[in-house]
């Protein structure tokens, strides 16, 4: 049995979220009642949409970590521990035992959750399960026990559905993109550490009225405030201030302000794309299960098109390079690297909490990644056996003896079961079937809404 898990992994694996998420889309779509037709135009239009995200994403991650590289090098950090970031995490994560075994359990997992009516959101974003194979490895480094870790995994896919439903009726709301939830651990971690910040920062007068959303600016500022122009201007900035020289400033400049532009176009399409399936999702579930809600989960990248978020994500760059020289007399010893492209996601779920303010945004990322960089240094030593221990091949900086992920690092679901599972098993099993509950508790009676 458990080679066929590992078989039908290792193929979603080599098929990719190009291939695999438009299939799913259309699949689904047909299972809740769609026209076939509609169904694979749907799929397809899904396919289309993610190429172009993940090609415009891709431009925002180089510009940016050329800027990251630059300033790490300007600043001379004499940090040890270096940032591999998530590609490579997780090519590693998914070269695990738990990761070969992710994919089939996760699905299975997520329908009987569903079938019982413990969570209203079903994931069609499986590629993103490395995030909870990742957990998983983290877990059978301190333990040694393929078990334990793959219940570490599928204790993280549960805390991740359990915070989609949580916040899908805000992140509704907010981004107006009705039916869907976002079940990315990631995202969805940062967005619980940081909501006690939120609502301090919302009852601090000062802070409340900043006014700073993109549509404000845009009033304020007319041509200046438009999110392309915006975008000009933050890139050439934060080039200027890495010290790059006259033609790379231009050059990043241009290409912020172009996916300033495309980034919103390519989530519009997507958007286009889910609508048709959330409303026969809607309709098979009124008709079978009077009453119920249901969600479609996503990847946080289809966020990624609104501007508080690209904004806060750039503004990030500088912010996280300086905390982490900032931390160093507390123990950090991670230098962002690689995840420092990974600002959007850092982002994407909190700018919400803050109502889109790109300073709010910027100050809860830096909140959480502060907290993040302490515990990135922590793990590591796990790290570094992944990568010293793994069969993967991997492209990462060499001059380091010590590597670390800031991105799934970061995630208080990763280092709070790192540490966990350092005391006796039943005391772990104990304590995180607690938070379970809490968890469930927590969304089951305050779902986020207008009023955070």
């Amino acid at each position: 049995m458990e080679s066929i898990f590992e078989s039908v992994g290792e193929f979603l694996n080599a098929l990719g979220p190009l291939i695999v998420l438009p299939v799913v889309i259309a699949i689904l779509g047909m299972v809740l009642g769609q026209k076939w037709d509609s169904a694979v135009r749907s799929g397809l239009t899904t396919a289309v949409a993610f190429v172009g995200i993940f090609l415009t994403v891709g431009l925002l991650g180089e510009t940016v970590s050329t800027i990251g590289a630059a300033f790490a090098e300007n600043t001379g950090t004499g940090l040890s521990v270096i940032d591999i970031g998530w590609p490579a995490a997780s090519a590693l994560a998914f070269g695990t035992p738990v990761g070969n075994l992710i994919i089939p359990l996760g699905i299975a997992l997520n329908l009987v959750l569903l079938l019982l009516g413990l969570t209203h959101t079903l994931d069609i974003d499986i590629w993103n399960f490395w995030h909870m194979a990742f957990v998983g490895a983290l877990v059978n480094y301190v333990t040694g026990s393929f078990a334990l870790a793959l219940y570490a995994a599928a204790f993280s896919l549960v805390v991740a559905l359990f915070l989609a439903d949580w916040s899908a009726p805000l992140i509704q709301k907010h981004f107006k993109i009705p039916g869907i939830s976002i079940p990315h651990l990631q995202s969805a971690s940062y967005m619980l550490l940081a909501l006690p910040f939120a609502k301090l920062i919302n009852k601090v007068p000062a802070l409340r009225k900043l006014n700073m959303e993109p549509d404000t600016i845009r009033k304020r500022l007319g041509l200046i405030g438009e999110p392309m122009v915006l975008g000009f201007i933050i890139g050439g900035l934060l080039a200027i201030f890495a010290g790059q020289g006259t033609t790379d400033v231009i050059l990043t400049a241009v290409n912020t302000a172009a996916v300033m532009l495309l980034i919103p176009r390519m989530v519009g399409i997507l958007v286009e794309a889910l609508s048709p399936v959330a409303e026969a999702a809607q309709k098979f579930m009124s008709k079978r299960f009077a009453g119920r809600k249901f969600y479609i989960g996503m990847d946080s990248a289809i966020l990624a098109g609104n501007p508080t978020v690209i904004a806060a994500g750039l503004l990030l760059v500088p912010v996280e390079i300086l905390l982490a020289l900032a931390l160093a007399p507390l123990g950090n010893q991670t230098l962002p690297f690689i995840d420092l492209a990974d600002g959007v996601f850092v982002a994407a779920m909190l700018a919400p909490l803050v109502a889109g303010d790109v300073i709010l945004t910027t100050l809860l990322g830096a909140i959480v990644m502060g907290i993040g960089l302490i515990f990135t240094t922590h793990l590591a030593p796990a790290v570094t056996n992944l990568v010293n221990t793994g069969a993967t091949a991997l492209d990462i900086p060499s001059g380091f003896a010590s590597y670390t992920v800031m991105s799934d690092g970061a995630m208080p679901v990763a280092y709070g079961l790192y540490y966990l599972f350092q005391t006796p098993v039943a005391v772990a099993i104990v304590v995180s079937l607690a938070v379970l509950g809490g968890l469930y508790w927590l969304k089951t009676k305050y779902p986020l809404g207008s009023e955070a």
